[in-house]
């Protein structure tokens, strides 16, 4: 049978999926009127702040600080250019085109866990690749198979799901020897802070060009702020902890099918019937890589 609790995580990186596949349409629209190094920086310190609130400092209880802040440091700055390099992709590609390049990292997670000996189940194997040929056909935008049509935004999206591989990595390992709220809140503020810092040595012009912002950029910052930081990434923390990498990389893959729904239904890009088939792929993916491991074969 299948545990309770694996269920448990299960659901929670699906809705987390859910909710990361809703802020590619803000993120698209946010470019409008942010620059990337901005609009990425701003909504992981709002909300780290914002997470911050819900947290008592006096339950707190970390048993290695200097190990949780080296875990916590390198997550934060892996996440930074992760949803950096995303962001700066996001500018030249469609948010749909976005989802499902970033669900490429599907094949990427179990690759580097050989690396650190994390040696999958079998079925994990079929499940990557059927989800990275369903990641392809939603990815190309001519009928012809093999016409990729790739530009630099969708280049910059594929390189931040290398970091976004590794991240999920550096998670799973955390979430199992830290308290997971201030272990998302110190990588949020972190990843923040390392993005600004950044901003004000290099960009500084960028980092506080607040010429274009209104009430709809502020908006679309908010919604990402909540919805992608507070609820998505605070989820996928607490749904890691019982899942492990690969399998949660597989769920995870599915916020590319919601980044197209959204997609279609907020800003009219619509999948052709070859994009329909990668979608249902991905689904296919996501349910096997929960079931085969569950049966036996003599």
């Amino acid at each position: 049978m299948i545990s309770l609790s694996k269920i448990k995580g299960s659901i929670l990186l699906l809705i987390a999926s859910l909710v990361w596949g809703s802020t590619f349409v803000p993120q698209k629209i946010a470019m409008d009127f942010w620059s990337p190094l901005q609009f990425t920086s701003f909504r992981f310190l709002i909300g780290g702040v914002i997470l911050l609130l819900f947290l008592n400092i006096k339950e707190i209880k970390v048993n290695n600080k200097f190990h949780f802040i080296i875990c916590s440091s390198s997550s934060g700055l892996i996440l930074g250019l992760a949803a950096l390099f995303q962001q700066i992709g996001i500018v030249s590609t469609s948010a749909t085109n976005a989802g499902f390049f970033t669900g490429l990292y599907v094949l990427m997670v179990p690759l580097i866990g050989i690396f650190l000996l994390k040696i999958p189940h079998w079925s994990i194997w079929p499940c990557v690749v059927i989800c990275f040929f369903g990641s392809i056909l939603l990815g190309t935008s001519k009928e012809s198979l093999f016409s990729l049509d790739l530009n630099i935004g969708d280049i910059w999206v594929i390189i931040s799901a290398l970091f976004w591989a590794m991240h999920l990595h550096i998670v799973s390992y955390s979430v199992k020897r830290f308290p997971v709220l201030i272990f998302s809140i110190l990588q949020f503020l972190l990843c923040g802070t390392f993005l600004f810092s950044y901003g004000i040595l290099f960009q500084k012009d960028l980092i506080f060009n607040f010429e274009s912002i209104n009430s709809y950029a502020i908006f679309t910052l908010l919604y990402c702020s909540l919805g992608s930081v507070c609820i998505g990434f605070t989820l996928q923390m607490f749904g890691q902890r019982l899942v492990s990498p690969t399998p949660a990389a597989l769920i995870m893959s599915s916020e590319a099918v919601f980044a197209a729904i959204f997609g279609w239904l907020i800003l009219s890009e619509v999948l052709n019937l070859k994009g329909l088939v990668g979608a249902s792929l991905i689904l296919l993916g996501i349910l096997l890589v929960q079931i085969l491991p569950k049966l036996r074969i003599n």
